[in-house]
């Protein structure tokens, strides 16, 4: 049996390294991901009806391949469904993953081999760039606590499981580069089996369950799914876990010393706990509650998304860097009308970009609807700022989610209190235009209707235009609606969202706010 040490070293030599060296070349590396993308798919029924054949340059890809949204791939996605092979990827079909459906309904997209292979091996890589470059060989020695979606939601597609990405991962077959995976000690908790219980408060309780228990050094998963539960264990489960008999009575008594006013202190009961991996959803609404919890861990982040795994942070200073050996990325200026699509070559660091992804997945410049901007050329690296369906723009301001976190947070740090999510609700009539935020604070400001207006004068510095759109009286001051406990949680329940869609939808219809419970 290999050790995890060995492991770690190997998939860095064989994963890392070679990455490293493509990113000393973005440009070229992304000509040659392009050439083998479409090589791997000309006789699909895609690649066949688009000519990847005699495609020579991104120009003539571009030229040549219509930008795509999920409807424009539909038909094509709908002969899969058939049971029909070879029509968006050449390799075996395994099972169809579908979207958390934060920004509308949930899609469905088929998951093949390759697609699971590049995927498997960008995870592992990112792991493997943070305990390398940062000598972080002692998570390895604990365990890591992990929080997939299930692998199975008990629905068939012909003979295709439905499943959700990170769920998917846990069951997928291990290409042959990963084969020595099979005989390594799987030092995480909770066990696999708990990973495909659909029940939200079965799963959490069991996961708290077999994680107290455990020294965790690690935790990876969605960020809103791990806080969840790192919410959970620290103030829901203490006397439950002291009562239950399958609890042993070491680990009752390390409860116990760790307890303090009738919550468990994280920080106690996991002394070696050194990183939190994460991605799917924006830090920063989670950010003060996680360092609250587990005190000044180091905060890992890869780009996550149903149509791929994107990009990773290599150093703790800076930003992710994309992989830009296994998508093709392209990127439209959003801050420009109809502007076309430029590659990796021509980015501008501090513009706000649309991404379009190009991958083994059957994604060809697919519009995956985030908003980027690069932090830095040199070496090249990234952030998330938002969703391209979560922008508000009431009055030409063009308002991001990012922008509205970066205001919530600033707020919050200067009440000395934090939020656990939020969402808006626009409101556009004859006689206002204005914002209603709802809120779940772990504490409410003391004076509600100053914090609503220092949040709106943030917004107001954060996004210049929507600064001077309040000073002309076009938008109204925003109104903050404090939302209960566990309003949200409630909420994702309410529309049978189970564990995986767990992303609170940032920009609300009417109907559905009305089912956010809301603080008197």
């Amino acid at each position: 049996m290999m050790s995890q040490k060995a492991i770690v070293k190997t998939i860095y030599d064989r994963f890392c390294q070679p990455m490293l060296k493509q990113l000393e070349d973005p440009v070229g590396t992304q000509e040659k991901c392009l050439r083998k993308v479409l090589n791997r798919a000309k006789d699909t029924v895609y690649g066949k009806q688009h000519g990847f054949a005699d495609i020579r340059s991104i120009e003539e890809f571009q030229r040549t391949v219509p930008i795509n949204t999920y409807e424009s791939l539909q038909p094509y996605i709908a002969r899969t469904m058939q049971g029909e092979q070879n029509v968006l990827f050449p390799d075996k079909i395994l099972c169809f993953l579908v979207t958390s459906g934060t920004t509308g309904d949930p899609k469905l997209f088929p998951f093949g081999e390759q697609r699971v292979q590049n995927t498997l091996i960008n995870v592992l890589r990112s792991a493997a760039f943070y305990v390398v470059h940062h000598d972080r060989w002692d998570t390895l020695e604990g365990y890591r606590l992990v929080f997939p979606a299930p692998s199975s939601l008990g629905q068939k597609i012909g003979e295709y499981e439905v499943a959700f990405m990170s769920g998917a991962l846990t069951v997928a077959p291990l290409p042959p580069q990963l084969q020595m995976l099979q005989t390594a000690e799987r030092r995480r908790v909770p066990p696999l089996e708990v990973d495909n219980i659909l029940d939200w408060d079965e799963k959490f309780y069991l996961s708290a369950r077999y994680s107290v228990a455990a020294d965790v050094r690690s935790a990876t998963g969605i960020t809103s799914n791990i806080v969840s539960l790192l919410r959970k264990i620290s103030t829901d489960y203490l006397d439950r876990l002291l009562a239950d008999p399958e609890v042993d009575a070491a680990t009752k008594t390390k409860l116990r010393q760790a307890s303090q006013d009738g919550h468990i202190a994280l920080r106690s009961l996991w002394p070696n706990f050194r990183v939190l991996l994460h991605g799917g959803v924006s830090i920063t609404p989670f950010e003060r509650a996680i360092h609250e919890l587990l005190g000044d861990i180091d905060l890992w982040e890869g780009y996550a998304a149903t149509e791929g795994w994107l990009a990773t942070q290599i150093y703790l200073d800076k930003g992710m860097m994309p992989y830009v050996g296994t998508t093709f990325f392209e990127f439209i200026p959003d801050d420009v009308e109809a502007a076309p699509p430029i590659p990796l070559s021509d980015v501008t660091p501090g513009k706000p970009y649309r991404v379009l992804v190009t991958n083994s997945g059957g994604f060809y410049r697919y519009d995956i609807g985030d908003l980027i901007e690069f932090t830095g050329t040199d070496p090249l690296t990234l952030r998330v700022i938002g969703r391209k369906a979560s922008l508000v723009s009431l009055a030409g301001e063009r308002m991001s989610e990012e922008l509205i976190l970066r205001a919530l947070e600033r707020t919050c740090r200067e009440a000395g209190i934090s939020f656990v999510d939020f969402a808006l609700l626009p409101e556009v009539s004859a006689e206002v235009i204005r914002y209603h935020l709802f809120i779940e604070f772990t504490q409410l400001p003391d004076d509600l209707e100053e914090f609503t207006s220092k949040v709106d004068a943030r917004l107001g510095q954060v996004n210049l235009m929507y600064g001077a759109q309040r000073q002309a009286n076009v938008i109204h001051k925003p109104i903050i609606i404090p939302v209960q406990p566990g309003g949200f949680e409630s909420l994702l329940k309410t529309q049978e969202k189970i564990l995986g869609q767990t992303k609170v939808p940032r920009l609300l219809t009417l109907e559905i706010s009305r089912m956010i419970p809301r603080l008197e």
